[in-house]
């Protein structure tokens, strides 16, 4: 309640935000909690097929969304927002239209780019005009908004993934005039300018980047624990379908109490982090994280399946108000907030690659034990607690 409180309490372009990002994320829940199953029971597309599509999504999605954070310091960040949402619409029509695999990867590629390039962009914007506070109540009550979702997604998709990729489609349209609602106000507020390197000439870009030299390797770092996350759980809905038998509607249930877990988790980081640090709150949260997604090894009930997951999404989740918090200060915030977006996501060019060899040379849970991985740049993070 204090929460709900304090987002009355909130500015109207902060609540603006807040709506931009209920719309979007709805569309994506409406997406992403179906689009597995879609491929492989609903189309009948192999484990190598789904995988060839991820691969190829994930090309595209590492180098524009990388090419777009360096432009977003350049350029207005919500006209390329705006057309990266039009693609993202055209992407879900496809889908919706065509069958054929190579239209339907192509379709992947484009409905995925409004969200990949929205996440590190809408960060650095609300990082530098929300204080800690405020990131933290939006960060908790944004996640509440979508909560049902998944489940809605799941219990739709059981009758029609047609119609639930109409409603996803719907609310990106929805987004698009919010974002120019967006793009009218902020230049009208007495706040700094988004960027601090907007129309500086790319020599005196270059120059920013070589002083910020050790605010740009925690990104990275922060890029390679999300790749190796990412290529852990690649497969989760696919897994918890398929292998441990899991039904779309629980699949739903997963990724609704995800939510929960996702709001929770602003608040609790705020409160550690203000005492620990922002980069020691990172870096003990990604260990909690690795070893808990582990534990799925052993997990063969859909039930305890969720509930680890739940946990596991907890820890991943509180990075949200401390990584805002130190990427959106550096000197080239949108550069070093795409780079973990774009570093994470060309790295996870592998991903589907490794995923499907352990999947099929070892066994599917063995996917989980990857995540462990993610001990050793975590560690390696603690040496840039002064950031």
């Amino acid at each position: 309640m204090v929460k709900v409180r304090k987002f009355f309490r909130l500015s109207k372009e902060a609540k603006i935000y807040m709506l931009s990002s209920l719309s979007t994320a709805i569309a994506f829940r409406m997406l992403d909690t179906v689009i597995q199953p879609y491929l492989g029971i609903h189309l009948g597309f192999t484990i190598s097929q789904i995988s060839l599509i991820f691969l190829v999504s994930t090309i595209v999605q590492g180098i524009l969304t990388l090419s777009l954070g360096i432009l977003a310091d350049f350029f207005n960040v919500f006209n390329l927002l705006i057309y990266s949402f039009i693609a993202t619409d055209i992407g879900i029509l496809f889908l919706i239209l065509s069958h054929n695999f190579l239209i339907v990867l192509a379709a992947v590629s484009l409905a995925y780019l409004g969200f990949n390039v929205r996440v590190p962009l809408m960060r650095v914007v609300i990082g530098k005009r929300m204080s800690k506070e405020e990131l933290s109540t939006y960060f908790t009550i944004t996640p509440l908004f979508s909560i049902v979702s998944p489940l809605i997604s799941g219990f739709i998709a059981q009758e029609s993934y047609t119609i639930d990729f109409v409603v996803a489609f719907i609310f990106i349209i929805i987004v698009i005039p919010i974002l120019f609602i967006i793009k009218s106000i902020v230049p009208l507020t007495e706040e700094k300018p988004i960027t601090t390197t907007s129309h500086i000439p790319f020599k005196e870009y270059s120059k920013l980047m070589r002083e910020d030299r050790s605010g740009l390797i925690l990104p990275l770092l922060l890029a390679v624990n999300r790749f190796i996350f990412g290529t852990s759980f690649l497969y989760i809905p696919l897994y918890f379908t398929e292998i441990i038998k899991g039904s779309l509607l629980e699949l739903g249930i997963m990724l609704s109490t995800e939510t929960i877990a996702i709001s929770l988790a602003s608040s609790l980081s705020k409160f550690i982090s203000d005492r620990l640090g922002n980069v020691t709150t990172l870096a003990m949260t990604r260990i909690l994280a690795a070893i808990t997604y582990a534990l799925l090894y052993f997990v063969k009930s859909p039930v305890i399946f969720i509930l680890i997951n739940w946990v596991g999404t907890l820890f991943i989740a509180m990075d949200n108000v401390p990584e805002v918090s130190i990427i959106s200060k550096m000197k080239t915030a949108n550069l070093s907030m795409s780079l973990i977006d774009s570093v994470s996501t060309l790295l996870s060019i592998s991903s589907p690659i490794i995923a499907l060899y352990i999947w099929v040379n070892i066994s599917p849970e063995a996917t989980f034990l990857l995540s462990l991985l993610v001990i050793i740049p975590s560690i390696i993070m603690f040496n840039y607690k002064k950031l």
